[in-house]
């Protein structure tokens, strides 16, 4: 990533994206929630002057496009959930998300997530498809991602079609909202 490289609190980052103006790491699961941390970027040798960051025990965001819509897939094909392939009533989705926090098995940063057993987060997230609450069937960082989350959940029966707002909450915290197109034919 052109030598570039963070540490947060003397721990590596490690690195998704690195380009002007724009960094993309992963937080170490290593760091302890609420405290503070001094983060420092080395670009190509030179080290910038320390700042903080403070560690938030979660803090969700879903996967969006610029357009607003959820980056979600069909559960039965891993398709794309888009306006001309809507979920449907009844289907399961995968919703991707980040800041579901620390995981029961725990997960090193930059680290695959495994598969068995899966590793979901010790705090439960909450889903809301326009305001009403829909059971999550699975939250947990994605088999085989560094710091990739998903949730899995069913489109109620009966969901009428539309653009439904999906909201994530957890330990407090709320996510961004974001489109999910449903169409029942």
């Amino acid at each position: 990533l052109n030598g570039t490289s963070l540490t947060i609190g003397g721990i590596p980052a490690p690195l998704f994206y690195a380009g002007p103006g724009q960094i993309n790491a992963q937080v170490p699961f290593e760091l302890a929630p609420g405290r503070q941390y001094q983060i420092v970027v080395n670009a190509g040798g030179a080290l910038t002057a320390p700042d903080n960051i403070q560690i938030a025990p979660v803090s969700p965001g879903i996967a969006a496009n610029p357009g607003g819509y959820a980056i979600a897939q069909h559960a039965l094909n891993y398709a794309v959930v888009t306006t001309a392939a809507p979920a449907k009533p009844g289907e399961f989705v995968i919703l991707y998300l980040s800041g579901l926090g620390v995981t029961d098995p725990t997960v090193t940063g930059g680290s695959a997530s495994p598969s068995d057993p899966l590793a979901k987060p010790l705090v439960a997230p909450a889903l809301t498809l326009d305001g009403a609450e829909v059971p999550v069937a699975f939250a947990g960082l994605t088999p085989g991602t560094a710091g990739l989350y998903q949730i899995v959940f069913q489109i109620p029966a009966g969901t009428p079609n539309g653009n439904f707002a999906v909201i994530v909450s957890q330990g407090g915290a709320r996510s961004n909202q974001v489109i999910l197109p449903v169409q029942s034919n």
